[in-house]
């Protein structure tokens, strides 16, 4: 039964069978991550763990551009590499749990409007992300990936504030994979 505020997981549709779940390598984000594996392993569907990463600024100086600046090529394979090893422990443990998890990686400016068009671009049918629930000033402005998300989707999204404990056993398997939450 579906009501028109309830929106059913489609299933062989046009919207696909997977779930995406955003991260930006901090802990909050991994265990929300780790819960989208369970969900997709329950519903039986693929799971797309992607990121956002800013991309590349020239520093420019009243005395021009620093010499051990990175260049726009290091800093991509840099932040690549990153990248690969925090997607990689969340898509390890959806293959050691039978889900077939890949990992998509994209350079821009804008996380929220990356996260809906990844979604789109691999035919997810929810977007499943932590928020630190932040609130007040700070909300105001550090702004909030989620809530842009959550404006700019045409899927549901679902958006996590894992627990305490959540986060420490995210913070142990980053630190048992040698990545530094």
């Amino acid at each position: 039964m579906v009501s028109d505020n309830v929106v059913a997981f489609q299933r062989n549709g046009a919207k696909g069978e997977a779930i995406l779940a955003p991260t930006d390598g901090s802990a909050l984000s991994i265990a929300a991550a780790l819960k989208a594996v369970e969900l997709a392993r329950r519903l039986a569907v693929r799971l797309v763990v992607f990121t956002s990463i800013p991309a590349y600024q020239y520093p420019v100086y009243l005395g021009g551009i620093p010499f051990e600046y990175p260049s726009e090529a290091d800093y991509e394979t840099q932040c690549r590499a990153i990248a690969d090893r925090y997607l990689g422990l969340v898509t390890d443990v959806a293959s050691a749990q039978g889900v077939t998890a890949i990992g998509r990686i994209e350079f821009g400016s804008s996380p929220a409007q990356a996260i809906v068009e990844t979604a789109k671009r691999e035919n997810c049918s929810m977007i499943l992300m932590g928020s630190h629930g932040r609130s007040g000033l700070s909300k105001v402005f550090l702004g909030s990936v989620a809530l842009k998300t959550l404006t700019l989707a045409h899927i549901p999204v679902m958006v996590d504030h894992p627990s305490q404990e959540e986060i420490v056993h995210a913070e142990e398997m980053m630190h048992q994979a040698a990545i530094e939450p």
